[in-house]
């Protein structure tokens, strides 16, 4: 049974680290989430600028094409943290299967090993009844 202590320790200790992760890839998929959103609130401020002349036209041009490169950028990063959110939870959830498993194996075993324990006390006490019974019947013939 000590085996099975330890291997819930460790598999404890595998999802303790496993929140730990997945709270930090939930923070930075926050993170990229609200880079997103006020990359989308700039470019809707700059693009309501009004325009006056073909440079200032020009300029908006080659700063839109940049911001939608920074978008698609923002949006990819966005969707692995997603992914991999998505992916640590099940992982999670699988150390947490994994610890009550193996909490399963030890109540088991506990209650197996009770059960030998109180057939073996069982078997004593019969075992000394026979004898007083056979002392008894002994002392009477």
């Amino acid at each position: 049974m000590r085996g099975v202590t330890t291997l819930i320790r460790l598999a404890q200790f595998e999802v303790d680290e496993q929140r730990s992760d997945l709270g930090r890839i939930v923070q930075a998929r926050a993170d990229a989430e609200a880079a997103l959103d006020t990359h989308d609130a700039t470019a809707e401020r700059e693009a309501n600028v009004p325009l006056s002349d073909a440079r200032d036209l020009a300029a908006f041009s080659a700063w839109m094409r940049q911001a939608t490169r920074a978008r698609a950028k923002l949006k990819q990063r966005f969707s692995e943290l997603d992914s991999t959110e998505n992916a640590a939870r099940e992982s999670l959830r699988d150390a947490i299967a994994q610890v009550k498993r193996l909490q399963t194996v030890m109540e088991t075993a506990q209650s197996a090993a009770r059960r030998v324990g109180l057939h073996h006390a069982q078997t004593r006490a019969d075992e000394r009844e026979s004898i007083r019974h056979s002392a008894a019947g002994a002392v009477a013939h």
